[in-house]
């Protein structure tokens, strides 16, 4: 089965990450759509992890291609003694051990991660697991930080779910 998997904090979610997974699903057989974070990451305190799990897990409630998960991000302490390839190495070792043990993956799945962000995609592609990752560009160019800092201007661009929280 080809597997896209599409990650972020979604503090919040907005348009830009919808042409990212909906890229994903054009091209694969079902999309994984990972809620990652940690208390006191950017999302605090508006949109906490498991807030922001619910408001995604929301959006895709009807939508039988895309499965939402959560990850608690990666011990921030490991980032005062590797580098960020090191740090992006262990991380996504643990989120394929997470989608497995979820059995949201098989051994034989064909995995494509999918991101808009450059640097997310370098690092994808120098894990030594050899990931396959599709860059994407949004046809949007929204971000959470755009959004957090006037949410009134954006409020168009932030999906139904998360929309309803305000």
């Amino acid at each position: 089965m080809k597997v896209g998997i599409v990650f972020g904090t979604f503090a919040p979610m907005h348009m830009g990450h919808m042409d990212v997974i909906n890229i994903a699903k054009d091209e694969m057989d079902k999309v994984i759509v990972i809620c990652c974070g940690h208390e006191g990451d950017r999302g605090y305190p508006r949109y906490p992890l498991d807030k922001r799990y619910e408001l995604v897990s929301e959006e895709f409630a009807d939508d039988e291609k895309v499965f939402v998960t959560k990850l608690i991000d990666t011990d921030p302490e490991i980032k005062k003694h590797w580098d960020q390839q090191q740090v992006w190495n262990y991380w996504v070792d643990r989120m394929l051990l997470h989608l497995f043990q979820r059995e949201l993956i098989l051994a034989r799945d064909e995995i494509t991660y999918f991101t808009s962000e450059p640097d997310y995609a370098e690092l994808l592609e120098n894990t030594p697991q050899s990931i396959k990752v599709h860059l994407c560009k949004r046809n949007r160019p929204i971000s959470g930080t755009m959004i957090r800092d006037n949410p009134e201007k954006y409020m168009d661009q932030i999906v139904d779910s998360y929309r309803g929280y305000y």
